[in-house]
């Protein structure tokens, strides 16, 4: 791509778009690397402005004020080749075995998770300061997920699919998960018109292992998205909290209710756990291999993974001893419910706890292991999955948070508990219920690391 605008032209319509992309999003206060803002070249050359709000509305800078990562945590990764002489890769991953370039599907995965942030070029993954360890993708019986615990992996990230579910599969899963190292899957790709919300695909559909499917992002408003169809038909794209990319209305009245279009939902089931953005992201791959800016027009799933991925490195990051078993409870309490969206009520029971927050779950983690700190759990209702939680924090606060039906609780706390407004622990069924206790004798096994 040529550009012929001098560079004093992209920094004042950089400032610009960030200032209205800021402004669009919310971005909380937090950390921004010197690659989040402009896109630049290894000869450090501005190359187009960049609009990372997707990150922004995660709260990932809000986490980078707590931690980037650090190089002995190590991020797996099971898919296409990574470009190790990349300067987002360099000095940083390792391959553990070779794997085909896949059009470039492992550097835009490698990149949301990892790539290097600060430095001056391409983009900051969410985890920047992790390290990356690659492998092979494909074999239903997982044994390359295996070899990447083994070798250290704290988080894998599996963005590929099949159809096939094994014994040995769920084995090495639980045999992960036993070693500390948790793995993240995208729920696939086959949209809600054709599936209906049936379909599994593994690993993400094994259990303890964390679905992520797709969720748009960017308009808060639905009449920010407005488009028109070639008849002039309305339809919106992009709109937060919608778990499809487009949705219509009744005829042509843009006033009647929306309907979000099944064929713009990629795959839900009641496997899946939570959901990341998909549309509107940056294409690594298309720079770095064609040259291209541009942005993604899909709701593939392989591309919301690694956002939780990279979110487990950080949590990982600050705090060392963190309980592989307690990562998903922590993830599913601080996601973003979107229940209340009526556009999404088709497709209830199906899209897991809702939306990544990566700031509010990186926050959480400092909470739960600061013994002077004060730990609010709220605006949630769960009606199944266990949920397991240790904390050393002074007091754990619950508000406005529901667990009901199947949903059970044990939190082992050195503070006190306090139940505030809003709070309903009523399971039934298959529930295993509410276990709450104190031991105030205990102290946390280790030093949180937080950044200076």
């Amino acid at each position: 791509m040529r550009y012929f605008k001098p560079l004093s032209y992209w920094v004042l319509l950089g400032l610009l778009l960030v200032t209205i992309a800021g402004m669009a999003q919310s971005p909380r206060p937090g950390y921004l690397p010197n690659d989040f803002s402009f896109l630049m070249n290894k000869a450090g050359d501005t190359v187009a402005p960049l609009d990372l709000g997707y990150l922004n509305f995660l709260g990932v800078p809000e986490a980078w004020k707590y931690t980037t990562g650090h190089r002995d945590v190590i991020i797996g990764l099971s898919d296409g080749a990574v470009d190790t002489t990349l300067i987002d890769f360099r000095g940083k991953t390792r391959i553990l075995k070779t794997a085909p370039i896949a059009s470039g599907h492992g550097l835009s995965v490698g990149a949301i998770a990892a790539a290097q942030g600060d430095n001056n070029f391409g983009i900051p993954g969410v985890c920047y300061d992790c390290g990356l360890l690659t492998t092979n993708y494909g074999n239903p019986n997982l044994e390359m997920l295996l070899e990447l615990g083994q070798n250290g992996a704290k988080v894998i990230n599996a963005s590929w699919v099949t159809s096939q579910k094994t014994a040995r599969a769920q084995e090495v899963i639980d045999e992960l998960m036993a070693m500390g190292t948790v793995v993240v899957a995208g729920a696939g790709n086959e949209n809600w018109k054709k599936n209906k919300g049936k379909t599994l695909y593994y690993p993400a559909s094994l259990d303890k292992v964390i679905s992520v499917s797709s969720v748009m992002y960017l308009h808060q408003d639905p009449k920010e998205g407005l488009s028109f169809e070639a008849d002039g038909r309305p339809y919106v794209e992009n709109v937060r909290g919608f778990v499809g990319r487009t949705a219509g209305f009744d005829g042509f009245d843009t006033s009647a209710p929306l309907r979000i279009y099944p064929e713009s939902v990629a795959t839900l089931n009641t496997e899946v756990d939570l959901l990341a953005p998909t549309v509107g992201l940056f294409r690594y791959n298309k720079w770095i291999l064609d040259n291209e800016v541009v942005k993604s027009t899909y709701q593939g799933t392989s591309a919301a993974t690694p956002f939780v991925t990279g979110t487990i490195g950080l949590m990982n990051a600050l705090c060392p001893c963190l309980p592989a078993v307690e990562i998903e409870s922590m993830l599913k309490l601080t996601a973003l419910n979107i229940d209340h969206i009526e556009a999404n009520k088709p497709y209830r029971g199906h899209y897991g706890a809702g939306i990544l927050q990566t700031g509010k779950a990186v926050e959480l983690v400092g909470g739960l292991y600061d013994p002077k700190a004060t730990v609010t759990l709220s605006e949630q209702q769960f009606d199944r999955w266990h949920f397991q939680l240790t904390s050393y924090a002074d007091s754990v606060v619950f508000s406005d948070i529901i667990f009901r039906g199947a949903a059970s609780l044990d939190l082992s706390s050195s503070g006190s508990i306090v139940l505030g407004p809003g709070t309903e622990l009523s399971p039934k069924g298959s529930g295993d219920g509410m276990h709450l206790w104190i031991d105030s004798n205990r102290a946390p096994p280790c030093a949180l690391r937080l950044k200076n």
